[in-house]
């Protein structure tokens, strides 16, 4: 399947909504963020209106659940967006239902779209806007900062191996699918991991590519190293067709996996004798990885973002105090099935 039948494929049902008017003379308040259900949002940051969408499950507001709730962000891939990655392709809205974790779904900017990924160590605009993204949440929500997880499919998958290289302490583990590491700098703290590439991908080639990022196996190698991760035994799963290699540091906990898909293409895993189901292997991957409370605080550096390898040559800037300038400014019930 090509990538562009693969979008009209994806194609979501969703009524579109329309921004009420704001006084700018007032904070805007958002309604009850405990509401089960599907919310479209926009927040501004560093001048930059943001959209995206948030799902909270019923299990949210029940009495029966036991301390703060973990946060997904799930990023989608390049002309594609948040509505999209709610999608039942992807299953991350049916599964939040079921397991009770909260799920946020983003929108790159650009004309295709596209998340913009670090090549040198520095925070891009994409990855404050994340970083800010995951901060409201966690101040608005009960939101557990030691379960917060991020994944992605192509563009997205590059993003979050590139947003734990600039923003470590955000993330206890990412979920990168058919995405790469571009970025060669370690994580301010140790970050799990869970990659699927599959092996006959031509969008973003297993091995070598023209961007001159890392193969899918030295992505893995990368952060199995920045982590202090030693190699296991490799596990052949579905009658050798698929190939997991391991690397465990036994002593934080930290794990680096990755699941090498024989003919496997540029879509996302969704099992099969010849697959595995991507999305179910991650919920679980996280489950068993939250990040141990730190001693100290951490903080992350906010550099101009650098120029893009193959660009116009000019830099995306930002505010030098990046910040809210409003935060939520705009949340809308989004009604419909999300399909």
């Amino acid at each position: 399947m090509t990538p562009s039948h693969l979008l009209l494929a994806l194609a979501p049902l969703f009524p579109a909504t329309t921004p009420g008017p704001q006084d700018p003379g007032r904070e805007h308040e958002a309604p009850s963020t405990s509401a089960a259900g599907t919310q479209s949002r926009t927040m501004e940051v560093g001048g930059a209106e943001r959209r995206y969408l948030l799902h909270i499950p019923d299990a949210y507001d029940s009495p029966d659940r036991k301390g703060p709730a973990p946060l997904v962000v799930m990023l989608h891939g390049r002309t594609s967006n948040g509505k999209q990655a709610a999608s039942a392709y992807y299953g991350w809205t049916k599964l939040s239902n079921q397991e009770g974790f909260v799920v946020a779904f983003p929108t790159a900017l650009g004309k295709p779209t596209s998340w913009k990924a670090s090549w040198a160590g520095k925070p891009t605009d994409d990855s404050l806007f994340l970083a800010d993204l995951i901060d409201e949440l966690v101040d608005e929500l009960e939101v557990d900062p030691h379960r917060v997880y991020m994944t992605g499919h192509s563009s997205g998958g590059f993003m979050s191996y590139s947003f734990a290289a600039t923003h470590g302490d955000k993330v206890a583990a990412i979920a990168p699918v058919a995405g790469l590491s571009v970025d060669p700098e370690r994580p301010s703290a140790p970050v799990s991991v869970i990659s699927f590439h599959g092996m006959s991908d031509r969008v973003v080639p297993y091995a070598k590519n023209k961007w001159r990022a890392a193969t899918a196996v030295e992505s893995a190698e990368r952060f199995a190293k920045h982590s202090g991760c030693k190699a296991v035994d490799r596990e052949e799963l579905q009658s050798g067709r698929v190939h997991l290699d391991r690397w465990i540091n036994a002593k934080t906990g930290t794990e680096v996996s990755l699941y090498s898909i024989e003919g496997g293409d540029h879509g996302w895993p969704r099992g099969g004798r010849r697959s595995v189901e991507a999305t179910t292997l991650i919920w679980e991957f996280f489950k068993e990885h939250p990040r141990k409370p730190k001693r100290g605080p951490a903080t992350s550096t906010v550099p101009e973002p650098p120029k893009e390898p193959g660009g116009s040559g000019k830099t995306r800037g930002h505010p030098k105090e990046h910040a809210l300038v409003s935060r939520t400014t705009n949340i809308e019930q989004v009604t419909g099935p999300i399909r």
